[in-house]
């Protein structure tokens, strides 16, 4: 989907990069090797990811998505941050395999559940002013 608001457009390209990243993650460890590097690489964007990222959305979006009706979906993602701020919190401290491949799997499904509801309800919600005030923001973060 191409989205045509600056704020939606920036949070999937941090979603792409999540992606891309802990993909090679898994990739690695289901190989059964060990790449210390990549592990600092994706704890540090990782730290990025649950305080930056996760705190603008529950700051800035989930309570705009409320306001329209959006509740639903908005508390599913704020429940999701909770359980993967608990495993990061653990991967961050220790960088198991085991935690590894289950942050994979809990950011997969949290990104895609993202990309297919707060992003597009973004599109249809926010104004270009609006817009523009949260790209600020999050730029300012």
């Amino acid at each position: 989907m191409e989205f045509n608001r600056h704020i939606s457009r920036r949070l999937h390209e941090e979603h792409a990069a999540t992606l891309a990243l802990w993909g090679r993650v898994e990739q690695t460890l289901l190989a059964g090797k060990t790449d210390t590097a990549l592990l600092k690489q994706a704890a540090a964007s990782l730290g990025d990811e649950v305080s930056r990222h996760f705190d603008f959305e529950e700051r800035e979006l989930f309570p705009r998505l409320t306001a329209a009706g959006e509740g639903d979906i908005a508390s599913l993602l704020a429940e999701e941050h909770v359980a993967i701020r608990a495993a990061a919190k653990q991967f961050m401290q220790q960088q198991d395999k085991a935690i590894a491949l289950e942050l994979v799997e809990r950011l997969v499904g949290h990104i895609q559940k993202e990309e297919m509801s707060l992003l597009p309800a973004l599109e249809d919600l926010l104004d270009e002013d609006a817009d523009r005030e949260l790209i600020a923001a999050y730029a300012a973060g």
